[in-house]
């Protein structure tokens, strides 16, 4: 019997991926590749930005550090008011202006000479990121339909692939390590803005749900069931920021694993979301069966966080084994966590509204990041090993109350909150 042909079994899991159902209509391909440029460009930045601002811009770590902090906090502004206006003004037009706004702001960052000035570009620029992710959220639920969640676990998917084409490419602009170098990086970034707007203005125009005449604004705010789903999510996601700012402190200060384990489990979790981000929605159909998915999840954050705690004191080899098979444990929770968030974030939002309860749902997740590396620094990175054991008991409790909220929350719906048209043409 006669094999394959080659080109067939190399084909490659990341064009299987775009050729999935998922991604078969326009929209859907458009949403595909705009997330690969989009993340290919922050991969760039986040990987190699830091150093232009200290070695090119000549400024501090520490003062670049308080200054994304700042910007971070101010960030948070944006997902309420910008909500309202996608709900009101249509979602895809409000998108293509942020990313217009984050194209700019990408660019004056080749200005900036001193801190204020520094403060000032980064506060836009993160505004405005934050900005294009409440925006474009209910872009995605219009155009996927009932399929909202599996399209934005695809679309996960190729954050990471997009991400580490960026990651690698900055790699080399650290290693030529001339203002040249860093400047065409600043430069490659805010052309990936530019070209977002282009895409993003290629899918369908989506006219706004909510009129003027509709209910008051300020009904996520008043959803008290959402808002307790908002602050247990908030919680769980404190678990984002270990592998990216724990981790690699807690190596270093904490155990004799080698330095360079840091890159191994980073690509780990990347090439694990990659693959599996999809197949981790299977089952999770409802926000009832995302909550207990969710609670699941908070078990396996634990088991990682005590895998995490047992490497302290032990030798090279061991702590690496134990470090890699936390790093697994962990990321095949976050998977899971992951597709629940995507359910619940959709699914207990009226379609008209989307807009107004992504940006009150996207305050758990900013609050996270803003303060998670402060949390960590003193809970897991100052305690030790109870530390851990103590952020895994945090994870369960949230988890535990989650189903519950959720529970209550459906049960409130003032009206049945639907899946929202598929869009094709």
């Amino acid at each position: 019997m006669m094999s394959a042909a080659p080109e067939e079994q190399t084909k490659g899991w990341g064009r299987r991926l775009l050729e999935s159902v998922e991604m078969q209509t326009g929209p859907r391909r458009v949403l595909a590749v705009s997330t690969l440029v989009n993340t290919a460009g922050n991969g760039l930045f986040i990987t190699a930005g830091a150093l232009y601002f200290t070695r090119v811009a000549g400024l501090s770590a520490v003062e670049v550090g308080a200054g994304l902090t700042i910007a971070g906090f101010v960030a948070l502004t944006a997902g309420i008011p910008v909500g309202r206006m996608a709900d009101r003004w249509g979602p895809r037009r409000l998108w293509a202006w942020f990313l217009v706004v984050e194209a700019l702001a990408m660019a004056a960052f080749l200005l900036v000479d001193s801190l204020p000035l520094f403060v000032l570009v980064a506060c836009v620029s993160q505004f405005a990121a934050a900005a294009s992710q409440t925006a474009r959220m209910p872009v995605f639920r219009r155009i996927g339909g009932a399929g909202a969640t599996r399209l934005r676990a695809v679309l996960r998917s190729l954050v990471n692939i997009g991400s580490s084409v960026g990651a690698l490419a900055a790699g080399v602009v650290i290693t030529v390590d001339t203002q040249a170098a860093y400047t065409v990086l600043i430069l490659a970034n805010a052309a990936t803005f530019a070209v977002n707007v282009l895409l993003v203005m290629m899918l369908p125009k989506l006219e706004p749900l909510r009129t003027k005449s509709a209910a008051k604004t300020g009904v996520a705010l008043r959803d008290r069931p959402f808002l307790a789903v908002t602050v247990l999510c908030g919680v769980l996601s404190l678990q984002g920021p270990v592998l990216t700012f724990a981790i690699p402190l807690w190596i270093v200060q904490h155990t004799e694993a080698p330095r360079t384990l840091v890159a191994i489990l980073v690509t780990i979790n990347t090439v694990m979301v990659a693959l599996l981000q999809l197949p981790a929605t299977k089952g999770i159909d409802g926000v009832l069966l995302a909550g207990r998915a969710a609670r699941v999840a908070s078990f396996g954050l634990l088991a990682a966080f005590v895998l995490y705690g047992l490497t302290s004191g032990l030798g090279a080899v061991a702590a690496t084994v134990i470090l890699v098979a936390g790093t697994i444990v962990m990321t095949l929770a976050e998977l899971r966590y992951a597709a629940a968030e995507f359910e619940l974030s959709f699914g207990l939002a009226p379609v008209e509204l989307q807009g107004e309860y992504s940006g009150v749902f996207g305050l758990g997740q900013g609050l996270a990041g803003a303060a998670g590396p402060y949390l960590l620094a003193v809970l897991v990175l100052g305690v030790g090993v109870p530390g851990w054991i103590a952020l895994g008991a945090l994870m369960v409790a949230a988890g535990l109350l989650l189903p519950p909220a959720v529970a209550w929350a459906e049960r409130t719906r003032t009206h049945e909150p639907e899946a929202g048209q598929e869009v094709t043409t």
